[in-house]
Protein backbone atom coordinates (compact mmCIF):
# COMPACT_ATOMS: atom_id res chain seq x y z
CA UNK A 1 0.00 0.00 0.00
CA UNK A 2 2.79 2.34 -0.40
CA UNK A 3 2.98 2.94 -4.19
CA UNK A 4 -0.14 2.37 -5.29
CA UNK A 5 -2.41 4.99 -6.11
CA UNK A 6 -5.31 4.94 -3.78
CA UNK A 7 -8.19 5.34 -6.24
CA UNK A 8 -6.78 2.59 -8.08
CA UNK A 9 -8.25 0.74 -4.96
CA UNK A 10 -11.74 1.28 -6.22
CA UNK A 11 -11.02 -0.39 -9.90
CA UNK A 12 -9.21 -3.63 -8.03
CA UNK A 13 -11.00 -6.73 -7.83
CA UNK A 14 -9.30 -8.67 -5.08
CA UNK A 15 -7.00 -6.24 -2.60
CA UNK A 16 -4.74 -7.88 0.49
CA UNK A 17 -3.29 -5.96 2.99
CA UNK A 18 -0.51 -6.89 5.11
CA UNK A 19 1.74 -5.12 7.52
CA UNK A 20 -0.70 -1.82 7.05
CA UNK A 21 -3.25 -0.33 9.18
CA UNK A 22 -4.71 2.30 6.45
CA UNK A 23 -7.33 3.17 9.02
CA UNK A 24 -3.95 4.49 10.94
CA UNK A 25 -1.42 5.44 8.23
CA UNK A 26 -3.97 6.25 5.22
CA UNK A 27 -7.08 8.05 7.13
CA UNK A 28 -7.76 10.45 4.36
CA UNK A 29 -7.59 7.28 1.49
CA UNK A 30 -9.28 4.42 3.73
CA UNK A 31 -12.53 5.25 2.52
CA UNK A 32 -11.63 3.72 -0.85
CA UNK A 33 -11.73 0.24 0.51
CA UNK A 34 -15.07 0.42 1.33
CA UNK A 35 -15.97 1.44 -1.73
CA UNK A 36 -14.33 -0.96 -3.36
CA UNK A 37 -16.19 -3.44 -1.57
CA UNK A 38 -19.37 -2.10 -2.21
CA UNK A 39 -18.74 -2.53 -5.84
CA UNK A 40 -17.80 -6.36 -4.96
CA UNK A 41 -13.68 -5.99 -4.13
CA UNK A 42 -12.94 -9.21 -2.24
CA UNK A 43 -10.81 -7.76 0.67
CA UNK A 44 -8.33 -10.17 2.22
CA UNK A 45 -6.05 -9.03 5.80
CA UNK A 46 -3.03 -10.73 6.74
CA UNK A 47 -2.19 -9.79 9.95
CA UNK A 48 -1.30 -11.40 13.53
CA UNK A 49 -4.23 -9.50 14.93
CA UNK A 50 -7.67 -8.16 14.68
CA UNK A 51 -6.61 -4.47 13.75
CA UNK A 52 -8.88 -1.61 12.80
CA UNK A 53 -8.60 -2.82 8.77
CA UNK A 54 -9.31 -5.64 9.26
CA UNK A 55 -13.17 -4.96 10.17
CA UNK A 56 -13.68 -3.99 6.34
CA UNK A 57 -12.01 -7.38 5.70
CA UNK A 58 -13.99 -10.17 3.83
CA UNK A 59 -11.60 -12.88 5.54
CA UNK A 60 -8.71 -12.00 8.16
CA UNK A 61 -5.90 -14.60 8.07
CA UNK A 62 -4.21 -14.48 11.38
CA UNK A 63 -0.49 -15.28 10.31
CA UNK A 64 1.91 -15.31 13.21
CA UNK A 65 5.88 -13.35 13.03
CA UNK A 66 7.56 -15.58 10.15
CA UNK A 67 4.80 -17.20 8.01
CA UNK A 68 4.19 -14.53 5.40
CA UNK A 69 7.18 -15.09 3.53
CA UNK A 70 6.42 -18.90 3.25
CA UNK A 71 2.39 -17.75 2.52
CA UNK A 72 3.89 -15.60 -0.47
CA UNK A 73 6.16 -18.12 -1.34
CA UNK A 74 3.23 -20.83 -1.48
CA UNK A 75 0.75 -17.78 -3.62
CA UNK A 76 3.51 -17.30 -6.22
CA UNK A 77 4.33 -20.55 -6.64
CA UNK A 78 0.69 -21.37 -7.19
CA UNK A 79 0.42 -18.77 -10.17
CA UNK A 80 3.41 -19.60 -11.22
CA UNK A 81 2.10 -23.09 -11.78
CA UNK A 82 -0.87 -22.42 -13.34
CA UNK A 83 -0.48 -19.16 -15.42
CA UNK A 84 3.41 -20.79 -16.56
CA UNK A 85 3.86 -23.85 -16.26
CA UNK A 86 0.55 -26.14 -16.49
CA UNK A 87 -0.39 -23.73 -18.93
CA UNK A 88 0.67 -20.76 -20.87
CA UNK A 89 -1.76 -17.58 -20.64
CA UNK A 90 -0.79 -15.24 -23.00
CA UNK A 91 -1.18 -12.19 -21.30
CA UNK A 92 0.94 -13.13 -18.37
CA UNK A 93 3.35 -14.34 -20.41
CA UNK A 94 3.50 -11.08 -21.95
CA UNK A 95 3.42 -9.23 -18.82
CA UNK A 96 6.55 -10.81 -17.27
CA UNK A 97 8.29 -10.12 -20.25
CA UNK A 98 8.11 -6.97 -20.16
CA UNK A 99 7.83 -5.59 -16.52
CA UNK A 100 9.43 -8.63 -14.54
CA UNK A 101 12.81 -9.82 -14.26
CA UNK A 102 11.61 -13.49 -14.27
CA UNK A 103 13.08 -14.35 -17.67
CA UNK A 104 16.53 -13.56 -15.88
CA UNK A 105 15.91 -15.49 -12.90
CA UNK A 106 17.81 -19.37 -12.73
Amino acid sequence: TDVCESADWYNSKFIVSMASNMNMTRTPDVHFISEARTEGTKFVVLAPDFSQIAKYCDEWIPIQAGQDTALWMAANHVILKEYYVDRQVPYFVDYIKRYTDLPFLV
